[in-house]
């Protein structure tokens, strides 16, 4: 019995105290002498129920200069209150729509508003009252960004225009010294390539301090596939001098991708060697520098060796030069070797022109009684010159965004019986359109052209396969013109895995086969990221303009890219 009387009685102290704490709350209205003001102040919002007066005093003076800076500056209150509900009426007068402000001779000044877009006329701005505030906190952005992020403004001074619904009022403007970045200090990977900072990043000591550039900095150097930034960057203001900290780490992104397999030639009795090898050594030495490596042998017909080195900035130079070497054999029909060098300058982060040499030699190694191919041995000598445009994204699949690429070859083709003027076009241009989080599709076109006035078979475009048009035996079509465009639409289940669609369609000509055709190819694939790099599956089928789809001509390719 005990037990049940003490129950009730702390079940009643509960209540009344829930119900005591319930009447403590305070309430508050506000409205104007008007339905139209109420309305406005509405619009505004404010919190209707507090714990305490201090609180609710506050919001209805916030409230107060909110409306002034809409252009009610001439605005009277009365209030009452009980106990626990608070009423305040405001008469909220006449609105003052515009304001003119002086903003005196200052040229810097003045070139704060044209980048704001304000036009300033007799050293004067006429803005709507409603937007003066988000005015002056964009001049403060602007002005933080071109040297002086202590620089404030203020409209002082503020009358009311006669016979008029406009203020004037006069800008006061407290600025300090000029900041510049003093010092740049690399935390974390002190060996950072130097020409990358300084070209690529453009992060120079003496530069004019400005915020929104030390982000977009940062984000170039995060985008590099060798380099990732683990905060951004911060800066010390001492009363004479700037320092900027940029907190980098080295990534390590040596990549390897492809298999290797060995098999008998049933003809030579001999070891034979097939698969492929794509190896790609990048910033080993912290300058930057790639090396690439690439082997592929279908273990019958063709053998292919391409060895590319690029070094980037030299001398901390805006210069770099890249120099190749390939090597092509189809089985005993022809052989051919190129060498390539150019020069190319980084103009800026995402452009890049270069000038170069090209020389290459092919040589017959069989007469061919194929009627549609005319091979013969020959030499070439051209003149190089390319533009290309890289934007780059964070992001583990798909760190190219957009890629745009124009090259140009100029010079001759020489065999033993004559010598002829050529000219070769090749266009690559790609991009990702992210549609949201999860969705995207991918655009890829390639177009080759080559100009003569006679062709030769061993000197033709090759194309075909997982990195042409998917679906088709690799480097199996000849020709001297041909245009690609791949599309992927790609769904990323998550940061491990995505999926995506294959259609690939193409248009080649072969003036030597006297052959005009139109391929496509659909498919599916997907990509897992692994704790080795990344697993890819592609399963495509192609056909001609006029075939069929047949099951039997369906590809199926793997590829794993390692990374080191």
């Amino acid at each position: 019995m005990r037990r049940i009387i003490y129950f009730f009685h702390i079940l009643y102290i509960y209540t009344t105290s829930v119900s005591f704490a319930q009447e403590e709350k305070l309430t508050l209205k506000i409205q104007g002498i008007t339905d139209t003001e109420t309305k406005v102040i509405d619009s505004l919002g404010y919190a209707k129920t507090y714990n305490e007066l201090t609180p609710l005093l506050k919001t209805i003076d916030s409230l107060k200069s909110n409306l002034s800076q809409l252009g009610y500056i001439d605005i009277s209150e009365q209030r009452s209150n009980n106990k626990f509900a608070y009423t305040s009426i405001l008469n909220l007068g006449k609105r003052y729509t515009y304001i003119k402000i002086y903003v005196g001779s200052d040229k810097s000044i003045k070139e704060y508003f044209k980048q704001a877009n304000i036009k300033v006329k007799n050293d004067s701005v006429v803005i709507e009252t409603a937007f003066a505030k988000a005015a002056l906190e964009n001049l403060t952005y602007i002005a933080a960004n071109s040297g002086n992020p202590f620089t404030s403004f203020q409209i002082t001074s503020i009358a009311k225009k006669d016979l008029s619904n406009s203020l004037t009022g006069t800008l006061t403007t407290e600025k300090d010294t000029d900041r510049y970045a003093d010092r740049i200090i690399i935390n974390g990977y002190e060996k950072a390539p130097k020409g990358f900072i300084k070209h690529y990043a453009r992060i120079k000591e003496g530069k004019p301090f400005n915020q929104k550039e030390l982000i977009e900095q940062n984000e170039r150097l995060n985008n590099l596939s060798f380099i990732s930034s683990k905060k951004d960057p911060e800066v010390l203001f001492t009363k004479d001098s700037t320092t900027v900290y940029f907190y980098l780490e080295r990534k390590v992104n040596n990549r390897f991708d492809g298999f290797l397999g060995f098999a008998t030639n049933e003809e030579t009795n001999r070891l034979q060697l097939d698969g492929y090898i794509d190896l790609i050594l990048t910033n080993n030495l912290n300058y930057g520098e790639t090396l690439l490596l690439n082997y592929k042998s279908d273990g019958e017909d063709q053998t292919q060796l391409n060895i590319k080195a690029t070094l980037p900035y030299l001398f901390k130079s805006p210069l770099g030069v890249e120099a190749q070497l390939s090597l092509f054999r189809k089985d005993s029909t022809f052989s051919e070797n190129s060498q390539e060098v150019s020069l190319f300058y980084q103009v800026n982060a995402n452009n890049t022109i270069s000038l170069g040499y090209k020389s290459k030699q092919s040589e017959d190694l069989i007469e061919s009684t194929d009627i549609n191919e005319v091979i013969e041995d020959f030499t070439q000598q051209r003149v190089l010159g390319s533009f290309k445009h890289t934007n780059l994204q964070s992001d583990f699949f798909f760190p190219t965004k957009t890629q745009l690429i124009i090259e140009g070859e100029l010079g001759n083709r020489q065999t033993t019986t004559s010598k002829e003027e050529q000219l070769s076009i090749n266009e690559y241009i790609s991009h990702i359109f992210k549609l949201n989080e999860y969705n995207q599709i991918y655009l890829q076109n390639r177009t080759q052209v080559l100009l003569s006035d006679s062709y030769l078979t061993n000197e033709l475009y090759r194309f075909g396969g997982i990195t042409s048009i998917r679906g088709f035996e690799e480097n199996s079509i000849f020709a001297n013109l041909v245009s690609t465009l791949n599309t992927e639409y790609r769904y990323v289940i998550n940061s491990g895995i995505y999926i995506h669609s294959i259609i690939d369609l193409a248009y080649f000509e072969n003036e030597i086969a006297n052959q005009k055709e139109k391929l496509v190819s659909f498919g599916i694939g997907a990509g897992l990221r692994t704790k080795a790099g990344i697993f890819k599956i592609n399963i495509a089928n192609g056909k001609t303009e006029n075939q069929t789809f047949r099951f039997s001509n369906t590809k199926l390719h793997f590829q794993l890219a390692i990374r080191f």
